[in-house]
C-alpha cells in the first residue's frame, strides 16, 4: 500500500524505483529508435520538431506494454481506486532534449494548466508520468504548483485551462526530478506542466494513467485499436504518428489483458 496522504495534501506522490532498469531500457531504445536518436550525439537530438512536451507518438510498443502491465504499476493504482477492474490510456511517450537559446522558438515547455474542467470531473483522476532516466530538477521535469491544489480559486468559474501569470506570481512552482525508474503520479486537479529543459541531457518519459473500467462499446474499441495497431482517433494526425504502428500486437500478460479490456472481471 502506498501512503496517499502526500496526494491528498498537495495532489501529488513520488514513488521511487517503482519499474526496474530490464523494463527501462527497452522503452528507451523504443524512442530512441522511432526518433533516430543517439543519446551520446547532440546533433541527433533535433532532428524532428515534436512541439510542446516533447510527445513520441508511440501507443502499441511491446516495451510500453510491458510497463503497462508491471505488476506493482498495476497495485499503484488498484490501491488508489480500491478496484482491480481497472483499463489503462492508451498514452504516449516523451522526449525532450535540453533548449538551445539560440533557437528560442523551439522551445517544448507547457503553460501551468489542468488537464479537464474541475467542476466536470465527478470521480477521482490520477495521471502519472515514468522517468525511464535520470532526470534532473531542472532537465524539463514535471512540475506543479501544489498551494493551488483543491483551492476555490482554482476550480470555481474558470473560463480556461490554462493559468495566467497573475494567478500564479504568489506561488510557487515545484520541479519534481528523480532516478531512472521514479514515477510521479498526480491527482489531475493539481496545477501543472512540463518545464523547458535547461540541462545537457534529454528527458525520456512515458505517460501511463489507469482508470476504472468503462462501457462495453468502448471495450470493443480498445481491443481493436490495440489489434490494428492504431493510435485513438483524437490523436491519429499527430505529427510523426504512423497508422497502423509497425509489427505485431503486444503480448498480454493477465494484468495486461485486464487492462485492455480483453476480459471483464
Amino acid at each position: 500500500m502506498i501512503d496517499q496522504s502526500g496526494l491528498q495534501e498537495k495532489g501529488y506522490i513520488i514513488v521511487p524505483d517503482l519499474v526496474p532498469e530490464h523494463l527501462l531500457q527497452p522503452a528507451i531504445n523504443a524512442i530512441t529508435d522511432f526518433l533516430d536518436v543517439n543519446l551520446k550525439d547532440p546533433a541527433t537530438w533535433y532532428q524532428k520538431n515534436l512541439g510542446s512536451n516533447g510527445i513520441v507518438p508511440i501507443h502499441h510498443h511491446q516495451a510500453f506494454w510491458d510497463i503497462r502491465q508491471y505488476e506493482p504499476v498495476y497495485r499503484l493504482f488498484a490501491d488508489l481506486f480500491k478496484t482491480e477492474d481497472l483499463w489503462i490510456r492508451l498514452d504516449r511517450a516523451s522526449f525532450k532534449p535540453p533548449w538551445r537559446p539560440e533557437h528560442p522558438e523551439e522551445k517544448d515547455d507547457s503553460r501551468i494548466h489542468l488537464d479537464s474542467h474541475p467542476e466536470k470531473v465527478f470521480l477521482p483522476r490520477y495521471q502519472g508520468i515514468l522517468y525511464l532516466t535520470d532526470t534532473e530538477d531542472n532537465q524539463g521535469a514535471f512540475c506543479c504548483v501544489p498551494s493551488l491544489y483543491q483551492r476555490e480559486q482554482t476550480t470555481l468559474n474558470r473560463k480556461s485551462l490554462l493559468f495566467t501569470d497573475e494567478e500564479l506570481k504568489d506561488h510557487d512552482i515545484v520541479n519534481l526530478g528523480g532516478k531512472a525508474g521514479t514515477f510521479i503520479l498526480w491527482d489531475s486537479r493539481l496545477p501543472h506542466a512540463s518545464s523547458l529543459n535547461h540541462h545537457t541531457k534529454p528527458r525520456l518519459t512515458q505517460y501511463i494513467s489507469m482508470f476504472p473500467a468503462g462501457t462495453e462499446d468502448n471495450r470493443e474499441e480498445r481491443i481493436q485499436l490495440w489489434r490494428e495497431k492504431r493510435a485513438p482517433e483524437r490523436w491519429r494526425n499527430f505529427p510523426y504518428q504512423q497508422d497502423p504502428e509497425p509489427g505485431e500486437p503486444a503480448q498480454l500478460t493477465e494484468i495486461g489483458k485486464q487492462l485492455l479490456g480483453l476480459f471483464i472481471r
